[in-house]
Parts: C-alpha cells; sequence; structure tokens
C-alpha cells in the first residue's frame, strides 16, 4: 500500500503533464500561417509615397492561414519587421505610443479562419530607407513564418 500511495500520484502527475504537452502541440500543428507577399507603400517609380492618403507611409504584409484552426486574437500576434541589423517587435497599434505601429484588416472572411488572409499594415510616420527588410509573424500559439524582401 505505501508504494501505491507514493508512486501512483507521481505517474498520474506525469501523465497529466504528457497530455497537455501533446495537446499543446495539437493546437501548434493545426494553427499554421504564411506570408503571401509584402511590399512597402511605393509608386511606379519605386519612390515612398502616402498612395492611400493615410498620412502614414505604410508596409503592407499579407499572410494566409493555412492551417486547419481558427487563430482567435490576430491583436495578440508578434509583428517583427526592419531592415538586416535593426530588426524589431513592431507594437499593435492600441498598445503602440508612436511610430511604427501595426493594424489588421481581414481580406476574405470575418474570422481568420483556414484559407483567410490577413492583411497588416505597418504603419510609418516617415518613408523607409530602400534596401533588404525582414517580416516576421508569430501567432499567440507560435506558429509563425518570415519573409525577406526589397524596395
Amino acid at each position: 500500500m505505501l508504494v501505491v500511495n507514493s508512486v501512483y500520484p507521481a505517474i498520474a502527475r506525469t501523465s497529466s503533464s504528457v497530455v497537455q504537452v501533446s495537446q499543446s502541440m495539437g493546437d501548434r500543428i493545426e494553427t499554421q500561417v504564411s506570408i503571401v507577399y509584402a511590399t512597402g507603400e511605393l509608386n511606379s517609380g519605386g519612390s515612398w509615397v502616402d498612395t492611400d492618403s493615410d498620412g502614414y507611409f505604410d508596409v503592407t504584409v499579407w499572410v494566409k492561414n493555412v492551417g486547419t484552426s481558427r487563430i482567435l486574437d490576430p491583436t495578440q500576434m508578434d509583428v517583427f519587421f526592419g531592415q538586416e541589423g535593426s530588426f524589431a517587435r513592431i507594437p499593435y497599434v492600441d498598445d503602440a505610443v508612436g511610430y511604427p505601429r501595426w493594424s489588421y484588416a481581414l481580406e476574405n472572411g470575418t474570422e481568420w479562419s483556414d484559407t483567410v488572409t490577413l492583411r497588416i499594415n505597418i504603419h510609418y510616420s516617415s518613408a523607409q530607407a530602400t534596401g533588404t527588410y525582414i517580416v516576421k509573424v508569430v501567432t499567440p500559439s507560435s506558429a509563425s513564418d518570415e519573409m525577406d524582401f526589397s524596395f
């Protein structure tokens, strides 16, 4: 009886931990995103222009949900952006003080479920330098994708 009373709780705790890790890995496998395209707000000559007249110079990133799970709160994502060597986390518009900051819109759905594309706009108060940039998007469940692009 002494052995059962001392060993059983340890086995139960281990079993619970394995179930939690398995569930977390399942959520991560079901949640996958892919950056489809990224560009700056440029005119046909390649110069920065506030083409949508919103007062910002925007970098736009389209991210598709290619997993099988709905991503519940895109505002909880981490968006990293910058030139090589000066990569930084960009705060969501509601959490930001100043610039840069990002906002989003769903392109082809009312929730970010599978096959729906999210458009992220990273707002700057001034034009960015030309060069190679990196954008990385990380969902709340840690699924991520990144892309290098130039303008």
